[in-house]
């Protein structure tokens, strides 16, 4: 097995391993909203899933991203739409989704253009994101219509719509601000809700993100996370990962607190959460995606690039936790869960089998 990432290996396109240095290392974190922008926008061009909006975010529509960055943006896309459509689906009751570090993120328009929407969807970031968020949403009308009528404040970084709210504050200050402008646009503790993480809190100190993490399980009964974020920071792909990212003057500063699977887990539960579960993108993408529609994604481009995207999606991980302190909604999130399937694919379709103890996937599923 490798060592490390391939010779003439690069970066280049995948999600938060890349992106302009600009004037601090949190000029870089958000340059990434860009990068993943225009890596999402790829995959959907090409057919790999759809989103109606993500063009409007970025001025390379057309840009063709390699197939490894697609696949990767694939099966971020299909990790998060399951458990998004399990939650919402779960239970008759309103329900609240809240974004960290939300971006230039469409699921609520996508959700609804589908008339899926919950009862409120909140979304979170630096208020130079959120600014430039709310000029596009004002440019077109495709998106400002769906919204319906709403109303920008705060120097046009927050926009309050009837079930669509936009929030400007840096998460850093989730429990002294964030929560306080939550409860003045209608968030209830009380209401089943879904808190999302995509490469988010893997950019925070560990001190500030479990701040976040705790807060949610003392003060929201009905709860559950769902994050995507780097791991293994220590073999020497992950050596060189943190290494590439640094001469981008971004860091993982959250990556050494919870290198693993395990203390992915360990970060919910020694924190108050009833259940926490995490899982490898490699182990994702082989076990729970539908085998109809891993055949059809497995079509739409030649890929050969099956060692580095073992290697990397060895890397990356969904980790998520449930919180089920309140007795009338204590089952809500029982068949909220991946799919298990056994693929019949072809041979050489799937990874080579590599002599490493990485391949004893860390699984609690």
């Amino acid at each position: 097995m490798p060592l490390g990432p391939p010779i003439g290996f690069h970066y280049q396109g995948y999600d938060t391993a890349y992106g302009s240095i600009g004037d601090s290392a949190e000029d870089a974190v958000r340059g990434t909203n860009d990068s993943a922008v225009e890596s999402r926008c790829s995959a959907v061009n090409l057919g790999y899933f759809k989103d109606d909006y993500v063009k409007f975010f970025t001025r390379r529509t057309n840009e063709r991203r390699p197939p490894i960055i697609n696949r990767g943006s694939y099966a971020r896309f299909m990790g998060f739409d399951i458990f998004i459509n399990k939650f919402l689906e779960a239970g008759d009751m309103n329900k609240q989704i809240v974004v960290l570090g939300a971006g230039s993120d469409t699921k609520y328009f996508n959700l609804k253009q589908e008339n899926k929407q919950p009862f409120k969807f909140f979304e979170i970031d630096f208020p130079q994101i959120t600014f430039k968020k709310i000029q596009t949403i004002k440019r077109n009308k495709q998106i400002s219509n769906l919204i319906g009528d709403y109303e920008i404040n705060n120097g046009n970084t927050e926009l309050y719509g009837k079930d669509y709210y936009i929030i400007s504050e840096d998460l850093k200050f989730f429990t002294t601000k964030v929560v306080e402008k939550l409860k003045q646009h209608g968030f209830d503790i009380n209401l089943p809700t879904m808190f999302l993480s995509e490469c988010v809190m893997i950019y925070m100190d560990p001190m500030d993100s479990d701040a976040i993490v705790k807060w949610i399980s003392d003060n929201v009964p009905t709860a559950m996370i769902l994050a995507y974020e780097q791991i293994l920071p220590n073999d020497a792909f992950g050596q060189m990962m943190i290494k590439n990212l640094k001469a981008r003057n971004i860091e993982l500063k959250g990556i050494d607190a919870y290198p693993d699977l395990e203390d992915q887990k360990k970060r919910y539960l020694s924190r108050g959460w009833d259940q926490a579960y995490a899982i490898n993108i490699n182990y994702f993408f082989n076990s729970h995606i539908d085998p109809s529609e891993y055949h059809r994604q497995m079509l739409i481009e030649i890929f050969d690039e099956i060692e580095e995207w073992k290697l990397i999606a060895q890397h990356y991980c969904f980790a998520w936790a449930f919180n089920t302190k309140n007795e009338v909604y204590k089952n809500i999130f029982n068949d909220i869960k991946f799919p298990t399937y056994s693929l019949s694919i072809p041979k050489n379709a799937l990874p080579k089998k590599m002599g490493s103890k990485d391949d004893n996937m860390d699984v609690d599923n």
